[in-house]
């Protein structure tokens, strides 16, 4: 069963601010590589939606790293992948939280 994928407003923003910086920075190619990467990852995702690792078991939240500096950081709900955001992985972890009150994911 493939799940349906959605995309959070906050996940559509990080992914266009990371496809215009790579494009700005390293050209049209590279971006379009990243988009087919990204393509390429949710099409899996959406097949075997329990590949990313959970890092926060109250909430089901899972990441997967599509990249050396990228995770998508999503969760499943109701037979649907929901993708919360896309996450720096040169961040320091602690800078990706849930939010407990609202359950929506904030950096």
């Amino acid at each position: 069963m493939n799940y349906k994928v959605s995309w959070t407003t906050i996940a559509c923003s990080d992914f266009s601010q990371i496809v215009q910086y790579i494009k700005e920075t390293w050209g049209k190619t590279s971006a379009e590589d990243f988009i087919k990467q990204v393509d390429s990852v949710i099409n899996i995702l959406s097949i075997y939606p329990q590949l990313g690792k959970i890092i926060h078991q109250q909430k089901q939240i899972r990441a997967l790293v599509i990249s050396k500096q990228i995770s998508l950081i999503y969760r499943i709900k109701s037979g649907t992948i929901i993708i919360l955001n896309l996450f720096d992985n040169r961040q320091e972890p602690d800078k990706l939280k849930v939010n407990e009150s609202i359950g929506k994911y904030e950096i």
